[in-house]
């Protein structure tokens, strides 16, 4: 839905009086004139008389996008936009909006109005917002699409870093507890050799003590041979 179809537009200004039962009076401008709206429509009180669908204030809307709130009047703008009948003259009388049949006098001192073409300014709005979305949809960087295969490689890729990972750190793993199992394989064996040197030493050591032990506990040596004590004289 377009903001046209959502708003009205700007009021009449009728010498006298609003048409009866056709418009609905928003009130006197400057005496005679007064501002009339559709009967479909409501005027809520703003800087200028806006005709705007019942509960809404639509003045900014329409002042972006300028219009009669009946298609058939006319439009002038006198630092505010307002209609006339389509064969009237709209004018400024001291800041002050007014109509004329077209070829009457206006009031001294008045002056009269360039009518303002409601559908070049509705166009040139809906011009500069087609353009604008236009633009910003030029702008987005176009999809490329994403092959099977494009698919397989991105989803399986962190699953073998993951894999490889694993295998990697098992490895490492069997290579610590290997090395430990060496280690001491190798500090047992070490403990075994000195083990026996000991006791090798020990039995040195213990072969010159008797291993019979009289009875009141004094060790007894053996006598030494005839041959051993033997003395040999010089001749």
């Amino acid at each position: 839905m377009s903001i046209a179809d959502d708003i009205a537009g700007w009021a009449i200004r009728r010498n006298g009086s609003c048409l009866l039962t056709q418009e609905v009076d928003c009130g006197e401008t400057i005496t005679p004139f007064r501002a009339c709206c559709p009967s479909s429509t409501v005027c809520p009180s703003q800087y200028n008389v806006a005709c705007c669908q019942s509960g809404t204030n639509c003045t900014t809307a329409i002042v972006e996008t300028p219009r009669c709130a009946n298609s058939s009047w006319a439009m002038f703008d006198n630092a505010g936009y307002f209609c006339c009948e389509d064969n009237q003259v709209g004018y400024n009388n001291g800041g002050s909006d007014g109509c004329s049949r077209s070829g009457v006098s206006i009031p001294d001192g008045a002056s009269p109005l360039a009518e303002v073409d409601q559908v070049t300014l509705s166009s040139t709005t809906s011009s500069a917002s087609s353009t604008s979305t236009s633009t910003t949809t030029s702008s987005s960087p176009p999809s490329s699409p994403i092959s099977s295969s494009d698919s397989d490689s991105s989803s399986s890729t962190p699953v073998g870093a993951i894999a490889g990972g694993v295998v990697g750190g098992v490895a490492l793993v069997a290579i610590i507890l290997a090395a430990i199992f060496l280690f001491r394989r190798r500090r047992s064996r070490a403990k075994e050799a000195t083990g026996y040197r000991n006791v090798a030493t020990d039995r040195d050591t213990t072969t010159a003590i008797p291993d019979q032990i009289e009875i009141d506990g004094t060790p007894r040596a053996e006598l030494p041979t005839k041959e051993s004590t033997r003395v040999y004289e010089l001749s």
